[in-house]
């Protein structure tokens, strides 16, 4: 009975002892300061960081295309301006998504299957996306019809945009098992335009091997 309790203490204080020294680990992240996407966090005693970086492109084979000639009928008076220029733009075009993120964090307390901590993050995200423009007019056919035609080539165009987020918060980690951690942190953030989010969660699962 003694050596079988023995042992169970021993197992035991080896498997807190490894579960304990486990500070790197890989997994997934998502929030504004932290950054969206894979993640690596790594925790010591009294600092840690974490870097997650995201990606994601799009092409769409249905996309809105410009129409080429509409023929219409005047209805209740409606009548057209045929000197006024209407831009039409295709949507539903190629997309591209990235960001990357930089964490630090500071820990406060720990307790048995938990850590309480202060972080600080910056991140940038990156959008573009590919889409046609053209100018349209409409042309009097008859008195009663009119037809809205393509004036000039398609332009194909691209819009790009580049947002930067700075965020200080605190958060906590919850270990689920030995080596899978949950995260769950409340930063405030503001942006690079000036908008401010006050409690806008964001959170991380990871998985600790070393």
């Amino acid at each position: 009975m003694k050596k079988s309790l023995l042992s169970f203490l021993f197992i035991s204080s080896f498997a807190f002892s490894q579960y304990s020294d486990l500070t790197q680990g890989l997994g997934f992240a998502a929030g504004m300061p932290s950054g969206t996407g894979f993640s690596y966090r790594q925790m010591g005693e009294n600092h840690g960081f974490q870097i997650t970086v995201g990606a994601l492109a799009i092409g769409y084979d249905d996309e809105y295309t410009l129409p080429e000639e509409q023929v219409g009928q005047v209805y209740d008076g409606w009548k057209p301006n045929t000197n006024e220029l209407y831009t039409e733009n295709s949507w539903d075009n190629d997309h591209f998504w990235g960001n990357i993120g930089l964490t630090y964090f500071k820990p406060l307390h720990r307790a048995e299957k938990s850590l309480f901590y202060g972080f600080a993050g910056v991140s940038t995200y990156y959008t573009t996306e590919k889409y046609v423009e053209r100018d349209y007019k409409y042309f009097q056919e008859t008195d009663s019809t009119y037809t809205y035609k393509p004036v000039g080539e398609e332009k194909e165009l691209r819009e790009t945009d580049l947002d930067a987020f700075i965020g200080i918060g605190l958060g906590i980690t919850y270990n689920i098992t030995n080596n899978i951690r949950f995260s769950l942190e409340l930063p405030f953030t503001v942006s690079d335009q000036g908008h401010i989010w006050m409690i806008v969660p964001q959170g991380g699962l990871h998985y600790y091997f070393k």
